[in-house]
């Protein structure tokens, strides 16, 4: 009888142990695995960035002294050009983040009798050299560094090359135009050479074998172990996928081939804005994992162990104890399949047999009714989380996502951003065409947040679209507006708005405040200014309301940039409120940008402010810039 109870121990209690032992093992060895990625990842992640942060800092201070030499010409601070050739000597041998510097005017441009000047200071092992690129076997002219940026009419950084002729060096070039009597007069250039670039890649340390890389936004290779491929070779060729996302200027970790010797690796990536570079460490493989082979190597002889000790205890209670821990031994394993339909009904004269019997039963009726709960509260969580995915979707589809609206009218130059505060909220805007040559925009914000404003928000961006009327009757169609808010809702929610009209033949605005802040107005020369508006009591706040109007008129170049108060209300991680005074500071350094680029970057630096505090309320910004008449808009 003790043999037979013995081995059956053994057999049902041992071997189903042993079989969960290889479970647990084989789980805890992949979670080991994916714990090393995961913390790889992160930490591979963060080196990225940070070294894509360091280069993208180092060009960005480079490219000021670029902004500066623009400035200081537009300032008409240099009269000779004895003048000119020093300073950019002096800024050459001060600053010794950049290779080289050059001013290079238009045809005529600093002489009516000189086709071209443009003094050149550029480092060598000697010293600061001079070279006067105005040369007829040069022609500046026609290089990328001077054509691409007066065509474009911004600055930009070019595509790396090697300057022969100029600095006879390989080097990225980031031009910036400047202007006389608002007329195209030249470009001011700093050159940063790659071997800085290669310099800083060998600098980071990636593991024992791994490696950096940078490459240039067309995929060619600045940095890179196999120096016989710097320049000559193209991050394609080899791996397509990581050369699509390097140069789509993507963040990211995943497994792939890496280029240099074709084996499986795990790619961290970052871009470098300032450049238009991409930087990439590379993490291979069995490096990686060496950590958690070892840990899987530690955990099998500890389970072994393990599982001795356990068998040799399992001789021992066969051989003291009877028949009902066998019947609660099975019922036990019978729970930990997932069967809970278990009750034991031993009568033993043991003492803890029974206690052991009461409390596994009592286990049993409380898992009953602990998994009966689980199973109603995920069932309500996913109603409510498919309920709040589909407001989520239905509200991003009521604000335009195609940016630019209207491409053929190259009046305008629009753009828009909003991040709700929870799934769904209360901010919204909207802008189109109203006789062709009128162009209606408009942003909101909802008392409250969560599905109620976004309800709200629908039905107040519904009346204004369906309200839209010509010039002239903004002031009637608001009112008419917040009547319908008033009669058809009773919840107590208001909404302030910005409600403009903008003539894009002659650039005279129109606009109706509701309780809003009032927008700022950029000037094309840099200033930003706030817009002294009539301020209205909110729309569904009170009935039959007077609205008053403010009329502006706008200079070709002007912009005017909305926002929401979740932007100047947002808080810091010391309960600082980010404030329109830095709104305004902010948007100066913005202000002659592109539209997109003024509202990414002025959400992006609230973001930051707010650092990891969890974002308090909705926030939007909509940027507006006329160009002109489209008869003296340029073309593209």
């Amino acid at each position: 009888m003790k043999a037979r109870l013995a081995t059956r121990l053994v057999v049902s209690v041992g071997v189903p142990a042993a079989a969960l032992f290889a479970v647990v093992l084989w789980f805890s060895s992949q979670r080991s695995g994916r714990q090393v990625v995961e913390e790889t990842e992160s930490s591979a992640r963060a080196t990225a960035r940070y070294h894509a942060a360091r280069l993208d800092g180092r060009l960005s201070e480079a490219a000021r002294v670029t902004i500066m030499h623009a400035r200081a010409l537009e300032a008409a601070l240099f009269h000779t050009r004895e003048e000119l050739e020093s300073y950019l000597r002096d800024v050459v041998e001060k600053t010794p983040e950049i290779y080289g510097s050059c001013i290079a005017f238009k045809p005529y441009g600093f002489d009516p009798e000189l086709n071209g000047y443009a003094p050149y200071y550029y480092r060598t092992d000697k010293g600061t050299e001079f070279v006067q690129l105005a040369a007829p076997d040069y022609n500046y002219f026609q290089w990328d560094w001077y054509r691409e940026p007066r065509d474009a009419g911004h600055a930009l950084w070019t595509e790396p090359y090697f300057d022969e002729g100029g600095g006879n060096a390989l080097m990225t070039t980031f031009s910036v135009p400047f202007r006389k009597d608002d007329v195209f007069w030249g470009i001011a250039t700093i050159d940063i050479a790659m071997t800085q670039l290669l310099a800083e890649a060998a600098r980071i340390a990636v593991g024992r074998t791994g490696y950096a890389m940078i490459i240039s936004r067309s995929g060619r290779l600045l940095a890179y172990p196999d120096a016989s491929k710097v320049m000559s070779a193209k991050l394609q060729d080899s791996n397509p996928r990581l050369a699509a996302l390097m140069m789509a200027g993507e963040d990211g970790f995943f497994q792939t081939k890496e280029p240099l010797r074709g084996e499986d690796a795990w790619v961290a990536f970052s871009p470098v804005q300032e450049g238009g570079f991409s930087l990439a460490l590379v993490y291979p493989k069995s490096e990686l994992l060496a950590k958690a082979f070892d840990l899987q190597k530690e955990q099998l002889a500890l389970g072994l162990i393990g599982l001795l000790a356990l068998f040799g205890a399992l001789v021992f209670i066969a051989r003291s104890i009877s028949q009902p821990i066998t019947e609660l031994a099975a019922a036990a394993q019978q729970v930990a399949q997932g069967n809970l339909e278990q009750h034991l009904t031993i009568d033993a004269p043991i003492e803890e047999v029974r206690h052991l019997t009461y409390a596994f039963n009592k286990m049993t009726r409380d898992l009953q009714m602990r998994m009966q709960e689980l199973r109603y509260t995920t069932t309500i969580k996913e109603r409510i989380e498919g309920e709040l995915n589909a407001a989520r979707n239905i509200q991003r589809s009521l604000v335009p996502k195609k940016f630019p609206p209207f491409p053929e009218r190259r009046e305008i130059d629009l753009h828009a951003v909003v991040k709700p505060a929870r799934e769904v909220g209360g901010d919204f805007y909207d802008f189109y065409l109203i006789e062709g040559d009128w162009l209606c925009f408009f942003i909101g914000d909802v008392s409250g947040k969560g599905v109620p404003a976004a309800l709200f928000m629908a039905v107040t961006k519904t009346l204004l679209k369906a309200s839209s009327s010509k010039p002239g009757a903004a002031a009637q169609m608001l009112a008419k507006v917040n009547n319908e808010l008033c009669d058809q809702t009773d919840s107590g929610m208001f909404v302030s708005l910005l409600y403009a009209l903008l003539d894009l033949r002659t650039g005279a605005l129109e606009l109706g405040n509701a309780g809003h802040p009032s927008p700022f107005i950029l000037g094309s020369d840099g200033t930003v200014t706030p817009m002294d508006t009539v301020r209205n009591v909110a729309l569904g706040a009170i009935p039959q309301l007077q609205v008053d109007i403010t009329y502006a008129q706008l200079a070709p170049g002007d912009a005017l940039f909305l926002y929401t108060d979740g932007v100047t209300e947002a808080l810091s991680s010391g309960g600082q409120f980010y404030s329109p005074a830095r709104l305004q500071i902010v948007l100066r350094d913005l202000a002659t940008l592109p539209a997109d680029k003024i509202t990414r970057g002025v959400v992006h630096d609230v973001r930051a402010f707010s650092a990891e505090r969890e974002q308090s309320d909705d926030i939007s910004v909509l940027a507006v810039r006329w160009r002109g008449p489209s008869s003296a808009t340029p073309e593209s």
